[in-house]
């Protein structure tokens, strides 16, 4: 690509406004040279517009995010970049960390932490959305902000100049500004990519550091050493498949941390200490750099570290108290308890774990990453509080003794940029395609249609799960077909599972852990039924606190709310009985009184306790 002026921006952007608009369905590779992968993963995702959710409580979390990023004012989300770059700002400020001022004082005042660090992502979940709605109000935005961004681009400009985070803003940005072109074809996104691009290298160091690293150098604030290089990758491959321009390319495999993947390759637990969710994001560009260079180490890295991630989570699975890793086997996680109420980085989170679980679920078929994947959606982001309209966001989720849900200090923090991404993929979660069929992978209510040997197909899937134990999945087909339906059945499913065919029991062999092969020719008005049965059991928060305990009902953790007795038995909390059919309450009875339960998602501003010290 050619270095592009401003002007000859503006220029083109206006000739480009009048072209004629591709359609939403059209992957990325319809409007330029496509770039293959070294290693095809044998499950692909569907595209957004593919599978739409229904009502629920995820459909009304994607609505909510939709709306809200709809509707903010774009002279406000550009204002940083105008400011910066010395031009006209008209617009009120966002307030929390978006702002560009000159008081932030870590740590007492993060007002002014990152100015427009979350653009990019904010712009990306807009796109996303866009290409499940096809909403052309939202097209119309994300072309307005991506042109109004480009504005303030050079190549030489001064966005970065004294900027503390330069990696980790123009990695948000590198996704937005892909996601515009891809999902929201948008004309103008990848030029304006590369000269985005050319503003931050100068700002970059030669190779990905640690923040180790970035401590042992210069620095004016010790926020300058929080930086995320080792995030870039995934987004570099990713611009090259969708540009073509091998000089992203070259700058993915600059920036991958071999001094952390090189370990973890080789099974050595390297992340006590380090950050959680930047850590886990790195993960992704581990299975990028396998996925373009075809290098196994790269995906033995990434398998390991998730595997050392999941022997320190908590039951909800959820993980990195503090932000930080703990070195297992000493009893950390439980001393997180009584030490800390950020527990886990809720939004960042989900966000990150769904996007490793879904590469991993791709590559491996392993149906564990799905019972992963749907652990942290029904005990965490499930239960987040939603974003409000002037960027109060919910962060942390709180496991103390003592907890509640509470919003964070600052406005527009992180996770108000990786909600609205979170949201928006939770469709592209659901289902897998696969030359033989496809993979059902979250119960949640939704439709996705596809075309399986030039058939076109529709599976919608009805269901109150995790709340009830059942779902139902209706078939529509253009003329009868024969493909593979893949079910997930989950590790924690008891022996009385069930799936039944148009009425009547089939004799697959149900393995938990595994996905159930259901092969046949599909007809219009096919219907499977599933039916789980939904196992209680305890599970310890540390091997060294085997009787600190959280209470779990098929992917639900039960919360503790309330007055908590001071004497409760492994028997009487394994005894728990839910208060009614169609309530989300539960009761454990003991000699000192009864005790409430309750999953994160039905907890409000009630205190909260999410393991309980139990006796034999």
């Amino acid at each position: 690509m050619k270095k592009t002026s401003r002007r000859q921006f503006l220029e083109i952007a206006g000739a480009a406004a009048g072209a004629a608009l591709i359609t939403r369905n059209l992957p990325a590779w319809s409007m330029n040279k496509p770039v293959g992968l070294t290693i095809a993963p044998p499950l692909s995702v569907f595209n957004y517009s593919q599978v739409q959710l229904l009502d629920g409580p995820m459909r009304e979390q994607f609505d909510h995010n939709h709306d809200l990023f709809l509707h903010l004012d774009e002279d406000a989300l550009l204002k940083p970049f105008r400011q910066r770059e010395g031009m006209p700002a008209p617009g009120p400020n966002m307030g929390g960390w978006y702002d560009n001022d000159k008081d932030f004082s870590p740590p007492d005042n993060f007002h002014s932490f990152i100015p427009g660090h979350s653009f990019g992502q904010y712009l990306s979940g807009l796109a996303r959305a866009y290409a499940v709605t096809g909403s052309k109000p939202t097209q119309e935005k994300i072309r307005r902000l991506v042109r109004g961004f480009g504005e303030t681009v050079e190549p030489q400009g001064k966005f970065y100049v004294d900027y503390h985070l330069p990696a980790y803003t123009y990695d948000k940005t590198s996704v937005g500004l892909i996601d515009a072109h891809e999902f929201a074809q948008d004309p103008d996104a990848l030029d304006v990519h590369w000269r985005a691009t050319q503003a931050a290298l100068p700002y970059l160091p030669d190779k990905a550091l640690s923040r180790t690293e970035q401590r042992k150098r210069p620095h004016n604030n010790v926020a300058d050493t929080w930086d995320e290089t080792y995030t870039l990758p995934e987004n570099f491959f990713l611009a090259y498949q969708r540009s073509g321009d091998s000089r992203y390319r070259d700058l993915a495999i600059r920036f991958i941390e071999e001094d952390y993947f090189g370990p973890l390759a080789d099974g050595q637990n390297v992340l006590p200490g380090e950050h959680a969710y930047s850590h886990v994001n790195a993960f992704s560009s581990a299975m990028q750099s396998y996925l373009m260079l075809g290098q196994e180490k790269y995906l033995r890295a990434a398998t390991n570290g998730f595997r050392m991630v999941q022997e320190q989570s908590y039951a909800t699975g959820g993980w990195g108290p503090d932000e930080a890793f703990v070195v297992p086997g000493k009893g950390l996680l439980e001393a997180s308890l009584g030490t800390t109420h950020a527990s886990f980085e809720t939004v960042c989170g989900a966000y990150g774990h769904f996007k490793i679980t879904r590469y991993l679920l791709r590559v491996t078929k392993d149906s564990r990453y799905g019972d992963s994947m749907e652990r942290v959606l029904y005990n965490t982001i499930a239960g987040a509080n939603p974003i409000m309209a002037d960027g109060t966001s919910f962060y942390y989720a709180d496991y103390n003794y003592n907890a509640k849900k509470v919003h964070y200090r600052d406005k527009w923090p992180c996770c108000s940029g990786t909600f609205p991404q979170l949201t928006a993929d939770y469709g592209i979660s659901s289902y897998y395609k696969s030359p033989d069929g496809i993979y059902v992978n979250l119960f949640l209510p939704s439709k996705v249609s596809w075309s399986q040997n030039n058939t076109s197909c529709t599976l919608t899937q009805t269901t109150q799960y995790p709340s009830a134990n059942t779902t139902q999945f209706d078939f529509s087909l253009a003329h009868p077909e024969t493909f593979t339906v893949y079910v997930r059945i989950p590790e924690w499913a008891g022996a009385k599972s069930s799936i039944s065919v148009n009425g009547r029991r089939t004799d697959n062999e149900l393995t938990p852990g595994k996905f159930l092969a259901m092969q046949r020719t599909w007809k219009d008005g096919d219907r499977v039924e599933v039916e789980f049965e939904m196992t209680t059991r305890l599970e310890a928060i540390d091997e060294q606190y085997p009787n600190r305990v959280a209470l779990m009902h098929g992917p639900i953790a039960l919360f503790g709310v309330g007055d908590i007795p001071s004497r409760i038995t492994r028997n009487q909390l394994l005894a728990a009985t839910r208060v009614s059919p169609s309530g989300e309450d539960w009761l454990v009875r003991t000699d000192n009184g009864s005790l409430t339960l309750r999953p994160f998602a039905s907890i409000m501003s009630e205190s909260y306790r999410l393991y309980q010290t139990v006796e034999s």
